[in-house]
């Protein structure tokens, strides 16, 4: 009777056992598979917001490129306006020179009017002391001869005539001298009306510099806000794909726990069947049978910078001699002097420039080299102990746009868009206003 209960407890157990648990696993499945749907068209949307910020990103890039176009556009004409004021203020100096030496010319002029004024009284006196023009009648009747009549017709026609001359000539020298004055009033006119207008367009064109790099930095917190953005929807969308392959794992182990459930249920059923065959024929043997028939019954739980050149200085006079011998013959061309038809050609920008008069001199800076690598090269000096051969820089279209070498006395040898190679003074008001200090020792 006992063996009888514990066949039957058995099966019972295990018919519960073989509705329950299916039930259990098929709603665990449901749930993860439901889990995985939301997951698939949450990391769907990741994406697409990705996408799009990656649109938005490579637009702000756009904006941004043609941006320092336009601001290098305009820090050009900035450059050649100020090389304009320069150059109309020496014509300035020049014409300050001429009205000096004017001056001296009118004051001399003035001086012989006074003179020949001075002589033109005495005779007009003269004669109005002696009865006017009577006195010349008296002369010519006064003759004892022909020829004496003659010689004195001759004198009189020459003072006479000699007062004309002066008078002509002081009316000409007059006229010369209102002449040069109004010349000299409309030149003076035309200078200043240039350099008014060239001093309000750098006004203008400095305004405009400060505008566009104004709104190049806001463009700069836009596209690092956008970029900061992308990169966590990649974080985003890779977590998901992480937790999407987690759940696949979920439901490979579910289904497998599910198949091992089963395969359990079914050796129980063939178990239990044994069982009560062995239970029929003998009590003792059906107990043994019934003890081995519950350990194969049970279920699996089994769910599967920079250094510095030491030199005596031929160095650093190679480099100069190198780089003046093109001074004037060596047109700038952005983005030039990186391949060897550019250098072969003498075809540089700045950085390239210096690269190339350095190189020369057997001083490598790097081929290649931009403003952005050469401003690490060698050691920071103050722009007060600068010496010839340093390195100097400027804050053109971006900070420490542009580089040139300096060369003493307050000039340096450079790469210019407005003049080409060049040697230029930075107290010109243009590379003065773009000069921070920034100065790099390559050579000592």
């Amino acid at each position: 009777m006992k063996k009888k209960v514990y066949a039957f407890g058995l099966a019972s157990v295990i018919g519960t056992a073989g509705l329950f648990t299916p039930f259990m696993n098929n709603t665990a499945s449901a749930e993860t598979s439901q889990q995985k749907q939301e997951i698939q068209k949450k990391r769907s949307e990741v994406n697409s917001s990705i996408e799009s910020k990656r649109n938005e990103v490579a637009k702000l890039q756009d904006e941004q490129k043609k941006l320092e176009d336009k601001i290098k556009e305009l820090d050009q004409k900035a450059l050649e306006t100020s090389n304009k004021i320069e150059t109309k203020q020496e014509e300035n100096k020049k014409m300050k020179e001429e009205v000096e030496s004017l001056k001296k010319e009118i004051k001399d002029t003035e001086k012989r009017i006074e003179e020949r004024s001075k002589v033109i009284k005495k005779r007009v006196r003269s004669l109005q002391e002696n009865g006017g023009s009577q006195n010349y009648i008296n002369v010519l009747l006064g003759a004892q001869s022909f020829g004496d009549f003659i010689t004195r017709a001759t004198a009189v026609s020459t003072i006479v005539d000699a007062d004309k001359d002066l008078l002509d000539e002081q009316e000409k020298d007059k006229n010369k001298l209102e002449k040069a004055m109004t010349d000299l009033n409309t030149k003076l006119d035309e200078i200043q009306k240039t350099l008014a207008d060239l001093k309000t367009l750098k006004k203008d064109l400095d305004k405009q510099l400060k505008d566009q790099a104004s709104l190049s930095e806001q463009l700069k917190s836009k596209q690092a806000k956008a970029e900061s953005e992308l990169s966590d929807l990649k974080k985003e969308s890779g977590s998901l794909t992480k937790e999407e392959a987690a759940l696949e794992q979920k439901i490979k182990e579910e289904k497998a726990a599910a198949a091992a459930v089963e395969k359990a249920k079914h050796e129980s059923a063939t178990a239990k069947k044994s069982d009560s065959g062995s239970i029929s024929k003998s009590s003792g043997s059906s107990d043994k049978g019934s003890s081995s028939s519950s350990k194969s019954s049970s279920p699996s739980r089994n769910y599967s910078s920079g250094s510095v050149v030491s030199s005596n200085g031929s160095a650093i006079e190679g480099a100069i001699s190198t780089g003046s011998s093109i001074v004037g013959r060596s047109p700038y061309k952005w983005g030039g002097g990186r391949s060897q038809a550019d250098i072969n050609n003498r075809r540089f920008d700045c950085s390239s420039f210096v690269r190339w008069a350095y190189a020369s001199a057997g001083v490598e800076l790097g081929f290649g080299a931009t403003t952005s690598t050469l401003v690490g090269k060698g050691r920071a000096v103050s722009a007060s102990e600068m010496k010839r051969g340093d390195l100097v820089f400027f804050d053109t279209y971006k900070t420490n746009g542009h580089v040139g070498i300096y060369l003493g006395n307050g000039t340096f040898l450079n790469d210019n868009s407005s003049r080409g190679v060049s040697v230029d003074s930075m107290s010109n008001s243009y590379w003065k206003s773009h000069f921070n200090g920034v100065v790099r020792r390559v050579v000592e």
